[in-house]
């Protein structure tokens, strides 16, 4: 196994750091670009049906304002809370997934339904045994995750950004609904999958082109510091650019392919219905669900590496894929902590949402009459619409932070002498918990980073 002895410094490590700038899998950005104009063409056809409701007299709008607020200062909260308290907040999420999966367990058997009790029982058995597995890994995600908030938190622009393409994401969805809802009333099966796919990609790219920039402007500030040390940098005004440039066509690409998939399984939830094929149905649907899974977790890694080098989509996902093989660390990229924190952290978020959402319903009690809820049944209308309002933005700010998580791990791979130069102290933390967390994988390989 080769390790970072290979690595003779970073001025070679800063080399590996020239960024392609050519315009990657451009058929697919045509591609793409193309479905959006014959959406516009869709839009423009179909009106949307004229379903008028006072809205603004109601209080929905003063409603979502003050829970997304509530939900974006938790959110942002979250990232300084994390990173002062990263090794027991990860503990805690451990040992709430227990608890969670137990608690499923013991309400099956208040109720006596046997068929639940098994499948919570062997749900709570493997929680238990990944909980005892991933216990010594603490330290690991915790220092981890220091880092990944570290370099957000130098470049809160990035937090700005993702909420931005997170509110186009929310207006396309509307354009959707008016361009499709009259189309896919009178449309066969062929046209109805050509819908989904529109839907499902431009989620997917929105998604991508935050993850991408999230690892473009934390690969700055790993091997650059000087253009990615302030809230909206250099480092952030190229990532920006570069993204939706250089960088699209292989968004387009990668994401097109989670699409198809996630299509096909719309499609066969629905076919799944029919009493006649729901047995074929349902192994379709297990095929597929391993499938996205399978790309996703290609994509996870490939992205990082398209947003650090600007490499195409398939040239990406071989290089980095064959780097963690180099350093063996295939055991490494497959930890989950650092996703149970994330976890955990967008459900407590969603909960405070929601807990604010049933506090302005109690204040208020004729905020939903507007929209046919009465004063009587506000309580629980108000804190599950708090609550998806809170699930919604604390899971866009959770999953930058898990992208750069991803593209900490493989710029440590890739460059730990530059980081030890230009960030020694949170080197010395990732060194020590690596180290302690896989001595098999790290024991040699980090001897050679630490300076003599």
């Amino acid at each position: 196994m080769s390790g970072y002895g290979a690595v003779s410094g970073s001025a070679d490590e800063q080399q590996v750091f020239e960024k392609k700038k050519n315009c990657n899998d451009v058929f697919f950005a045509l591609l793409f670009v193309a479905h959006l104009v014959w959406l516009v063409v869709l839009f423009t056809r179909y009106e949307a049906a004229d379903t008028e409701s006072d809205w603004t007299s109601a209080g929905v709008y003063k409603f979502a304002g003050y829970t997304s607020l509530v939900a974006i200062v938790l959110s942002t909260v979250s990232l300084f809370v994390m990173s002062a308290f990263a090794d027991k907040l990860v503990e805690i999420a451990l040992v709430a997934s227990l608890a969670g999966s137990l608690g499923v367990t013991i309400y099956a058997i208040v109720v006596w339904k046997v068929w639940m009790i098994v499948v919570s029982g062997i749900s709570f058995l493997f929680a238990a045994i990944f909980v005892w597995c991933m216990w010594n890994k603490i330290p690991f995600a915790a220092a981890n995750l220091r880092t990944a908030i570290r370099a957000i938190r130098t470049n809160m622009g990035l937090v700005f950004m993702v909420y931005v393409y997170d509110a186009v994401a929310f207006g396309f969805t509307l354009l959707w609904m008016n361009a499709t809802g009259a189309g896919m009333n009178q449309a066969g099966w062929w046209t109805i999958f050509l819908f989904l796919l529109s839907f499902y990609w431009t989620q997917q790219v929105i998604a991508n082109i935050q993850h991408v920039m999230v690892a473009s402007v934390l690969g700055t500030w790993w091997y650059n510091p000087v253009e990615a040390n302030e809230c909206w940098d250099d480092g952030l005004n190229r990532a920006l650019c570069e993204t939706l440039t250089y960088n699209f066509g292989s968004i387009c690409f990668g994401s097109l392919l989670v699409s198809i998939v996630q299509a096909l399984q719309a499609m066969q939830k629905a076919s799944a219905r029919n009493e006649n094929c729901s047995c074929l149905a349902c192994l379709l649907g297990c095929c597929l669900y391993c499938i996205e899974g399978i790309i996703e977790y290609f994509n996870k890694w490939a992205f990082v590496y398209v947003g650090v080098h600007g490499d195409s989509y398939i040239e990406s996902g071989k290089k980095v894929m064959s780097l963690f093989k180099q350093r063996g660390w295939d055991s490494i990229i497959t930890d989950a902590l650092a996703d149970t924190l994330m976890n955990f952290m967008t459900v407590s978020i969603g909960l405070l949402s929601g807990l604010t959402g049933w506090a302005i319903v109690t204040y208020d009690d004729d905020i939903f009459v507007g929209i046919g809820i009465e004063p009587d049944e506000d309580d629980a209308a108000g804190f599950v619409a708090g609550l998806l309002i809170g699930l919604l933005i604390a899971s866009i700010m959770m999953g930058a932070v898990s992208s750069a998580v991803n593209s900490v791990i493989v710029c440590f791979a890739e460059a730990p002498a530059t980081f030890q130069k230009n960030y020694p102290e949170l080197c010395e933390d990732m060194l020590t918990a690596w180290k302690e967390a896989y001595p098999d994988e790290c024991s040699d390989d980090f001897d050679a980073v630490r300076p003599f």
